[in-house]
């Protein structure tokens, strides 16, 4: 900043120097720190109303689609391990090998 008249103006948005001649202080800038969270969100509210408005089925028919293909169900908790299981076998016996059993040690 250039000085008016007798008395110069300091800018206050850059810190002064330390006697000691070390780096400067980093101060957070809390206005940019705000617009970055208020983005997050809105681009989180956003993305979550488009997955809903794009959605194929009813909140029912996708919870239970969910379940089913991750397992989460409490009567099939094994059930996507099963279902690789089945494909390893298949995948085995079409290269004509005999599958094999690795049991973990525990």
């Amino acid at each position: 900043m250039i000085p008016t008249g007798s008395k110069s103006k300091v800018d206050v948005s850059v810190p002064p120097a330390r006697p000691e001649g070390l780096p400067f202080e980093k101060v957070p800038d809390w206005n940019n720190i705000g617009l970055f969270t208020a983005g997050i969100l809105l681009g989180g509210v956003l993305g979550a109303t488009v997955a809903l408005l794009i959605a194929p089925g009813s909140g029912e028919e996708t919870r239970g689609r969910l379940s089913s293909r991750f397992g989460r169900g409490d009567d099939d908790e094994d059930g996507l391990w099963d279902e690789l299981a089945a494909e390893l076998e298949r995948a085995a016996a079409e290269r004509g090998e005999a599958p094999t059993l690795i049991v973990a040690e525990s």
